[in-house]
């Protein structure tokens, strides 16, 4: 385990949150070239994958939770975690509750966390907050989509 005082949190790199997006193309190309230079510059890259609601309650719509181990959870095709990178499996819409997010940052001793994640991202907010709660710097990165 590297030791980086930066992570490079990808928040919306699920399937279900990238396909069929109006500007999908543009927007995967950005975050594989910034998720590229974050590697090259020997950052966590850390990506967060949302687990489905309970049984019978995962809901419709662009913020509904695919359901565990379908097609929409799994990572989007132009992303993948590779040997070094931290991924962790959450419950929407707080990264940090109810996981090991918090510690496995402190163990890498990252002390500023780059958020990336859609503009309509509802787990942006409530995961930024929690990190700054913590004590870490963040920044976010977010999509001007036009």
């Amino acid at each position: 385990m590297s030791l980086t005082p930066l992570a490079l949190i990808l928040l919306n790199v699920q399937r279900q949150r990238l396909e069929d997006q109006p500007h999908e193309r543009e927007v995967t190309r950005d975050w594989a070239h910034r998720v590229d230079h974050a590697r090259e510059q020997g950052q966590l890259i850390v990506m967060i994958q949302w687990d489905g609601a309970p049984e019978g309650a995962s809901g419709e719509g662009p913020h509904a939770e695919p359901e565990t181990f379908s097609k929409g959870w799994t990572l989007h095709p132009d992303f993948r975690a590779e040997a070094g990178d931290l991924l962790v499996r959450a419950r929407r819409p707080d990264a940090f509750s109810g996981t090991d997010l918090e510690a496995e940052l402190r163990a890498r001793a990252v002390r500023e966390l780059h958020f990336l994640a859609l503009p309509d991202a509802p787990e942006l907010a409530v995961t930024a907050h929690s990190a700054r709660e913590a004590g870490f710097t963040v920044t976010l990165e977010v999509p001007t989509l036009a």
